[in-house]
């Protein structure tokens, strides 16, 4: 498993409910607080795989683990 998570909140219901899970809590990265939430705010941006896409993709990330977003 990775060092962090990110996660695509598009179900706030699903995303809660995967989120109690004993499974969820157990992952290294949410124990250590390294879970980055983004939904509506990023509309389609991480389902394309275009370059431009990527690099917006990219640019968010780093964001998200710099605490900008």
């Amino acid at each position: 498993l990775g060092d962090y998570v990110f996660v695509y909140n598009g179900d706030a219901d699903a995303t809660n409910k995967a989120m109690e899970s004993n499974i969820w809590k157990g992952i290294p990265a949410v124990k250590n607080g390294k879970v980055y939430l983004y939904g509506d705010n990023y509309h389609d941006e991480f389902v394309m795989e275009d370059p431009f896409s990527l690099e917006l993709q990219l640019d968010t990330i780093v964001n998200l683990l710099l605490g900008y977003q």
